[in-house]
């Protein structure tokens, strides 16, 4: 059942606060009465009513200064002030209006004209109450909303900073600022295949840290919650929150939301990491086979060319020798024509080997530098 309205009827005389009363029935409404503006003043401050009927001539303070009063306490606001008056004139309305009532009533006061004006107030006054609960909600909302996109800027600010992280120090101080932002405490552990890394936020290695965040990593959950730690775990990364907000349910829900989030992109960017680190020495490998190919082939070249000069030496003294040894022997014009189909064939045939050699160190020579270019152009020193 409803609470019926209060009401208080302010006047200096007796019969007027009984006239009022009896006009407005006794169905929804409860009356108090006071007989001045002091006495009105202290039944506000200790029994707020909704709708104040006030009389404008009164001993003392009067009504006009009363309700000024009553306006200057914030805690009034929502508080409906009629003022009753025999001085029906237009200098008496902007006064009463300019000292903060919302309507003037004539008296003698009438039922209806009564009635109306007093639930037309209460209604004015649910509807106010009404929309300052949405304005107050929407922007309880609002607020909220703003707070979580912030919350949810540190972990995307995070993640930019993460890409061009090249170590493991620069990635971990990268979630630690994180952490730092929220006005956190707690420790990350990254492990690689070449060690691992555990740092606080004192930025210190912890071993008690690093061997409860190894071990439970080892454990197949991603959250640990114990009082107001928790631990956020993945394959290579492990993240420790010492002071989670576990007194607001509301924040501490959305923390653990984006922490997980935050420590699952380490993860992502630590597994990057390790692979652009394999590529890395891949490629240092590749450009240390180059350099020593290259050197190899620079030596087999000179070999080669040092032996075709050799060679061609051996053959040019051949001919010569076989010319000079022809004039002392007793051979016909066939056989000694026999002999240099002989020597001159092998002759061709060391020429042709010589020119093969040089188009195989061109081609070698060539895919080298095309492998030496790759490599310039992914970023490798050569």
């Amino acid at each position: 059942m409803s609470q019926p309205h209060h009401i208080l009827i302010v006047d200096d005389d007796d019969m007027n606060i009984d006239i009022a009363a009896h006009l407005l029935g006794d169905s929804g409404y409860r009356y108090s009465t006071a007989s001045n503006g002091l006495d009105a003043l202290a039944r506000i401050a200790t029994d707020k009513p909704e709708v104040v009927l006030l009389d404008i001539v009164m001993p003392g303070m009067d009504g006009l200064e009363t309700c000024r009063r009553v306006r200057a306490d914030p805690g009034n606001d929502g508080i409906t002030i009629l003022f009753v008056t025999s001085q029906d004139d237009p200098e008496t309305r902007l006064s009463a209006y300019d000292a903060g009532g919302d309507d003037i009533l004539a008296k003698p006061l009438g039922a209806q004209v009564l009635r109306h004006k007093v639930e037309n107030a209460l209604r004015n006054r649910a509807l106010v109450a009404e929309l300052r609960k949405e304005i107050a909600d929407t922007r309880g909302m609002l607020m909220s909303s703003l707070s979580t996109t912030g919350e949810y800027g540190v972990v995307m600010h995070a993640l930019r900073n993460s890409l061009p992280c090249r170590g493991l120090g620069e990635l971990a101080e990268v979630i630690l600022k994180a952490l730092d932002t929220y006005g956190l405490r707690g420790s990350i552990q990254l492990r690689t295949p070449d060690g691992i890394l555990t740092l606080n936020s004192e930025r210190r290695s912890s071993p008690v840290d690093q061997e409860m965040l190894r071990n439970l990593s080892l454990e197949n959950r991603h959250i640990y919650d114990y009082g107001s730690r928790s631990v956020f775990c993945y394959p290579n990364v492990a993240l420790l929150v010492r002071d989670m907000p576990v007194d607001t349910p509301e924040i501490y829900g959305r923390m653990k939301d984006n922490l997980a989030l935050l420590a699952e992109g380490a993860e992502f960017r630590l597994a990057a990491m390790v692979e652009e680190m394999r590529m890395r020495g891949e490629r240092a490998n590749l450009v240390t086979a180059v350099s020593l190919l290259n050197h190899l082939l620079t030596q087999v070249d000179a070999e080669f060319k040092r032996g075709q000069s050799e060679m061609t030496d051996i053959f040019n003294e051949l001919e010569r020798r076989l010319e000079g040894s022809f004039a002392g022997l007793t051979l016909t014009e066939d056989q000694e024509k026999g002999l240099w189909n002989i020597v001159r064939p092998l002759a061709a045939r060391a020429t042709a080997l010589y020119e093969q050699g040089i188009s195989l160190d061109q081609q070698l020579a060539g895919a080298l530098e095309t492998l030496r270019t790759s490599l310039s152009e992914s970023g490798s020193p050569t």
